[in-house]
């Protein structure tokens, strides 16, 4: 038996890391889920060598809307991010996607100082992007998935996500 196929491929594509300057709690929202804000002031978006279009972008606002859920098992990313790359040009976008909660994400997430840096593989999620540039728009004509972890350096937290492009099958099967 053949394997099956008409499944997309991807492509490595866009590297983010921002920085977490600090978490926000408000407590338990009417799903049950606890509700975290963590501002992200700064950062970088860049592409990966070899993709296109290649960009580099300083991140100048970014926030991420958590949630976690009742069950402490699983954390719900929702981040916005805005930046601006060396020629000027605006980026925004949008990362939804769902963190595995053990341990030690629960230290990194609740900024214990006894926290140690996440492996990739707990965290996957997808990513929209808004261009202000034209010769950007590939982003935006794009679907992007990666999978992210959370840094813990000297200077606080880091969270970065890897994101590949999706590339459609032309298989007809």
């Amino acid at each position: 038996m053949s394997p099956p196929t008409g499944f997309p491929t991807v492509t490595p594509a866009i590297i983010i890391k921002l920085n977490v300057a600090n978490a926000n709690p408000h407590g338990i929202i009417h799903t049950g889920s606890t509700f975290t804000h963590f501002d992200c002031p700064s950062g970088t978006i860049e592409s990966t060598e070899g993709f296109s279009p290649a960009f580099k972008a300083k991140v100048n606002f970014g926030a991420d809307w958590c949630t976690f859920d009742a069950d402490k098992e699983h954390g719900r990313l929702n981040l916005k991010v805005v930046a601006r790359t060396d020629e000027g040009a605006s980026i925004s976008l949008d990362y939804n996607g769902v963190i595995r909660m053990d341990e030690a994400a629960w230290k990194v997430f609740t900024m214990q100082p006894d926290a140690k840096t996440m492996a990739f593989g707990a965290a996957t999620g997808s990513c929209r992007f808004v261009v202000g540039d034209e010769k950007l728009k590939a982003l935006e004509n794009n679907v992007f998935a990666g999978n992210g972890r959370i840094i813990v350096g000297e200077n606080g937290l880091i969270a970065e996500s890897r994101l590949c492009q999706i590339v459609p099958s032309t298989d007809m099967d």
